[in-house]
């Protein structure tokens, strides 16, 4: 009469027997250590451990998975390497579980819009979805525009287009986006002080007090007025009145 073969089918498992797992073949690690195949296969498994199998060819039956499930998924179920299962899907051009959604790309001029209007409002505007602009304001955690948020008076409605809107966002100490919207929707242009002819009025007043103040008056950039005054060789306002200068600086003929 034969004994019975002993088996160790469902006892805890050992450190080398762990050890071993992916290293050898499943049907080795089981006859060596009195398992079931399916029991070390299972463990193996369980514990993520893949087992390298020598190349093989693609079968029918392993093509018609690729794209039913995403290549990660389908290389676990076949066990063969992520890179294989892309290549293989990609070279008889089957499309992924997930294809990418198809968009234009976003340009830096319409980055700028975001949070100027209401995401509905830009929307129309850009021809784009409701989602897809809420979805990029939020990723470049700019605001929701509020109308509300600042009132505009008649007085900084006036300095619209005379200097460039981060100048006046900074005057103001309000956003950029809000400042241009502003501008945008009364068709007021930017008008870039620096590039204006110098007029004899404006010459004559080069000088006659400090470029802060003349700059103001003439609504142009400070460093224009103090270039400007360098180049026609007028002295600053400073200087003239502490020579006592000043008065017949006042008085000179227009340029």
């Amino acid at each position: 009469m034969s004994t019975p073969v002993k088996t160790r089918r469902g006892q805890p498992w050992t450190q080398a027997e762990i050890k071993l797992l992916g290293r050898k073949p499943d049907s080795v690690i089981a006859r060596r250590f009195l398992r079931t195949i399916t029991e070390v296969a299972a463990e193996r498994v369980r514990r993520r451990i893949l087992l390298p199998t020598p190349p093989r060819r693609w079968t029918a039956r392993e093509t018609r998975l690729l794209g039913k499930f995403n290549d990660r998924e389908t290389a676990r179920r076949l066990r063969r390497s992520y890179v294989s299962v892309r290549n293989r899907r990609i070279r008889f051009k089957i499309p992924p579980l997930r294809p990418l959604p198809k968009g234009k790309v976003w340009t830096r001029e319409e980055d700028k819009l975001l949070g100027s209007m209401p995401d509905r409002q830009l929307a129309r505007l850009l021809k784009r979805s409701f989602f897809a602009v809420q979805a990029r304001r939020i990723l470049f955690k700019i605001p929701k525009f509020d109308a509300k948020f600042h009132q505009w008076t008649s007085g900084e409605d006036a300095l619209l287009g005379t200097m460039t809107d981060s100048k006046l966002a900074a005057r103001l100490g309000i956003s950029y986006l809000a400042v241009k919207d502003r501008r945008l929707r009364r068709g007021i242009p930017v008008v870039l002080a620096h590039r204006r002819d110098w007029t004899p009025e404006e010459d004559r007043l080069l000088g006659t007090d400090s470029d802060t103040k003349i700059a103001a008056l003439l609504r142009r950039d400070i460093a224009v007025v103090c270039i400007r005054r360098q180049k026609l060789g007028i002295p600053n306002f400073y200087w003239l009145r502490r020579s006592g200068r000043e008065r017949r600086f006042a008085n000179r003929k227009p340029l």
